[in-house]
């Protein structure tokens, strides 16, 4: 019997607890080879980076070091999720503080926002929360890059 192959790829393990599989997301390839396994997987602000879980509204800092050979999919002709780097301005008054948060498993900007919205997740700023408003966010989607490895 042969066994179905996997493909590869690089992921940060997220905070959530108790999921019947590990909340992750999947980084693609930022700078080319040659260098260490976390350099390549980069955010473009560096490390360390905050990452986002919509499904169950967890917040997560990693460092480069947190980032781990994993298994994407178990068909490796399934896309990996995009990954989302959105940067919000805090609307709190008077403070207009840049956050840049990766997430991952979104479709599309409405979808965020929805998630943004029912979680409204806490990000520490300054001596208050990060404000959210829609108005206020950048969206930037990553495509991946995986190549078989």
């Amino acid at each position: 019997m042969m066994t179905p192959a996997r493909r590869w790829d690089y992921s940060v393990i997220l905070d959530c607890e108790k999921p019947v599989e590990r909340c992750r997301i999947f980084l693609p390839r930022q700078i080319p080879s040659g260098t260490p396994v976390y350099q390549h997987y980069q955010p473009k602000d560096g490390w360390p980076a905050t990452f986002l879980c919509l499904r169950h509204g967890i917040l997560s800092v990693r460092q480069g070091t947190d980032v781990r050979h994993d298994i994407c999919r178990p068909d490796p002709r399934e896309p990996v999720p995009p990954l989302w780097r959105i940067v919000c301005e805090c609307a709190h008054e008077n403070c207009g503080e840049r956050h840049t948060i990766y997430l991952s498993e979104q479709p599309d900007r409405e979808s965020i926002w929805r998630g943004i919205s029912w979680w409204n997740p806490k990000i520490p700023c300054g001596s208050h929360f990060l404000v959210w408003r829609e108005h206020l966010i950048e969206y930037e989607m990553i495509a991946q890059d995986s190549p078989m490895r």
